[in-house]
């Protein structure tokens, strides 16, 4: 029978296109489709291979045979519940009991299981003893003391829990003591230590053996073999280790058991790195005979100690060893590789005698060799400066031109060289030349040392470069710390310390002006991330110097101007007459000044000897000329006394100068001094003539005030006086 399609069925009677249809003429069509729909069931039923009867009644039979099962069920429910289920609560509380005597059981069972354990640890203990062995002794307590930690539920309760117990820990104290002893005969160390020498010995009585191997795993199993290793490893970097690398030692075995390390007591001492080496690898291979023994899998006292120390050692060696062999000029530093390969056979050896592990290198300094040059450069160098500047000053030398080159004339053939031209003719001659003085040859000896670095500088990687550079500034700061803090006393006390000082001063800070474009030129090619200059050291040094050259001029005015007040002087206006201490007073300062000239000529370049002394001797003038122009009252004793002292100065003054014209020339008060003297011991006549009105050489170099005061205290108020005043205005 073919599917039955509804929906066309009634699509064909209903029409999609109609819309106006009544039920009356549907009907029959309808009628007619259910009849056919009927013939054609019919139909399909009589032609089908199923027997629809049969299947009807068998569907029936067992309809039947399903509520008969059903009254089954039923009946065997009732029975469960009124008979099965009581039968089921006896059984559980039979269940009940038998769960309580099995726990009173398996509780019993568990105290006598925990009673044999205990026996069997203990009869292992005998067997140990008996086999005279360690290791199964201290396994077999070990066992029993960790087990009788958890014992089984009333087991603690037990007598026999305390005793044995009790016994356990006893035994394996004495199991623990049996073993340090063990220890103690087969490692041992002395020190004997005097004011001279520390003699250090140390005795390793093992042999690879059976009885070694017991004892070295009992240790291990008991914990007692990592403490021990442990104290020993210590001692062995603190006393001996560290003591080579840091003092003069003598390492040798007297016999296959016994090291003796001797190490003598001296200051400041540090050994070589190629000694300490051959000392260290003496020690290691005894060590190594005796202590390199694998008591385990890939375990050996050596190894134990190279864990506990390895890294401590290696970094002392390195830090107060190996880095001291790296050298501090630029020469060594290419021939340095023989050095790092009798290290790098050091590190090997230490590896074969198992101490080093791979992960321990005492090479990895060499991957900062750059650094630690530049370092190690810098460092010795601001101690070799340093020690330059310790030393004496007095040590001098002749330095600088005598005069100034004149240049040609020359016209410059492209307008390159005509700028030059130009720029010669603008920068004075005196930058680039520096004058004929004395110097201290420390000065240039410093000097010599920074040329030396800057040549080692452009010689070398960037790194070294920089640092080198910078350390070149650090030597010129700590001149200014070091040099006037170490000879303060001199500076204070000795002139012809404070010349050098000056000179040294002016010719460091002389060089420096170009020391900056010579390091560049050197560096030509290379780029730089940071500027090179050392122009901002010109002025500070020129500062130092200037400032104890002051302070020293200034300590030779108070010498001279307390000499002058000391003396009558300082108080003219109160005597009629001077005494002789005046005059000393005068001599005392005169004699003061040629002591300077003495020291400073040929120190200070001329120029500089010829405006010092022209600045003191006319403040010595001035003073002079002061401690008369502001006097009420000369008496013509006085004026005689003053004006033959002043003319001693007059005489004397001179003779501090080189050329004895520069005296006119450079001191101010010169001429003013002498025509204080000739009024010292003239006539108002003779003054009213030098005045000249107003255009002779009194008024051209005394002040008006200062001729009218010195005029009413040498002469009497007469007419004549009175006259000339009113002429003096």
């Amino acid at each position: 029978m073919e599917q039955y399609d509804i929906n066309k069925v009634l699509e064909d009677i209903f029409g999609s296109n109609e819309s106006n249809w009544k039920p009356s003429e549907k009907i029959p069509l309808i009628s007619k489709e259910i009849e056919q729909l009927k013939i054609d069931l019919k139909s399909y039923l009589n032609t089908t291979d199923y027997d629809i009867p049969a299947i009807l009644d068998e569907s029936t039979q067992l309809c039947k045979e399903s509520k008969l099962l059903v009254q089954d069920m039923q009946t065997c429910k009732q029975e469960i519940e009124e008979e099965t289920m009581a039968e089921i609560v006896r059984s559980i509380e039979n269940r009940n009991q038998l769960i309580k005597e099995l726990q009173q059981i398996h509780f019993a069972i568990n105290i006598v299981y925990d009673v044999v354990q205990c026996g069997k640890y203990v009869k292992e203990f005998d067997d140990g003893r008996e086999a005279q062995s360690f290791t199964r002794a201290v396994e077999a307590v070990y066992d029993l003391l960790q087990y009788i930690e958890v014992p089984a539920e009333g087991f603690k309760d037990l007598d026999v829990y305390s005793n044995t117990k009790h016994t356990a820990q006893l035994i394996w104290d004495s199991l623990c003591h049996d073993l340090c002893v063990e220890w103690t005969r087969m490692v041992s160390w002395n020190i004997k230590a005097s004011t001279r020498k520390t003699v250090v010995t140390i005795t390793l009585n093992i042999e690879d053996n059976m009885v070694l191997i017991d004892v070295l795993n009992a240790l291990d199993k008991s914990k007692i073999l990592l403490e021990k290793v442990a104290e020993f490893s210590r001692f062995l970097l603190d006393e001996v280790l560290v003591k080579i690398i840091h003092n003069d030692c003598t390492v040798y075995d007297a016999t296959d058991e016994l090291m003796t390390i001797t190490i003598m007591h001296k200051e400041n001492y540090r050994p070589q790195y190629d000694a300490v080496i051959s000392n260290l690898r003496l020690l290691f291979h005894y060590l190594n005979n005796k202590l390199n023994i694998e008591f385990k899998r890939d375990t050996s006292i050596m190894r134990m100690i190279g864990k506990e120390i390895g890294a401590e050692f290696s970094a002392i060696l390195e830090r107060d060893c190996l880095i001291d062999t790296i050298p501090n000029n630029i020469n060594e530093l290419q021939t340095y590789g023989r050095i790092t390969s009798e290290i790098e056979g050091f590190q090997n050896f230490l590896v074969l005698v198992k101490f080093f592990t791979e992960k321990f290198s005492i090479l990895q300094y060499v991957n900062n060799i750059d650094v630690l040059f530049a370092n190690k450069s810098s460092q010795y160098f601001l101690e070799t400066a340093r020690n330059i500047m310790l030393k004496d000053l007095s040590a001098t030398m002749s330095i600088g031109v005598e005069s100034i080159p004149e240049t040609g004339d020359a016209k410059a053939e492209v307008d390159e060289a005509g700028a030059l031209g130009i720029l010669d003719k603008t920068i004075p001659k005196s930058l680039f030349y520096f004058p004929r003085c004395m110097i201290s040859k420390t000065a240039q000896e410093l000097l010599d040392l920074v040329y030396v670095m800057m040549e080692q500088a452009v010689q070398c990687s960037d790194v070294v470069c920089k640092k080198l550079y910078n350390t070149t500034r650090l030597v010129f700061e700590l001149y200014d710390s070091v040099v006037p803090y170490h000879h303060e006393n001199y500076l204070q006390t000795i002139p012809q310390y404070v010349a050098l000082f000056h000179n040294n001063c002016m010719y460091l800070a002389h060089n420096l002006q170009t020391f900056g474009d010579k390091w560049l030129t050197l560096m030509e090619g290379r780029e730089l991330d940071y500027p090179i200059s050392f122009v901002d050291l010109v002025q500070k040094l020129r500062d130092l110097g200037y400032k104890h050259l002051t302070i020293h001029m200034q300590q030779q005015r108070k010498q001279i101007l307390d000499n002058i007040r000391s003396s009558d002087l300082n108080c003219i206006v109160v005597k009629d007459e001077l005494s002789g201490n005046a005059e000393a007073a005068v001599r005392q300062c005169l004699r003061q000044l040629h002591l300077l000239k003495n020291v400073w000529i040929g120190v200070f370049p001329k120029n500089v000897f010829v405006k010092l002394m022209a600045t003191l001797v006319n403040m010595f003038v001035e003073e002079l000329i002061h401690r008369v122009c502001t006097v009420e009252d000369i008496s013509s004793v006085m004026a005689s006394q003053l004006a033959e002292m002043y003319k001693i100065v007059v005489q004397k003054a001179p003779h501090l100068f080189q050329d004895q014209s520069d005296i006119e020339q450079n001191v101010q008060s010169w001429i003013k001094l002498q025509e204080l003297i000739f009024m010292l011991s003239s006539s108002l006549k003779e003054i009213e003539t030098r005045w000249k009105d107003g255009t002779g050489p009194i008024a051209v170099h005394l002040r008006t005030e200062e001729i009218r005061s010195l005029i009413k205290a040498l002469f009497q108020n007469t007419q004549m006086r009175a006259n000339l005043l009113s002429k003096i205005k």
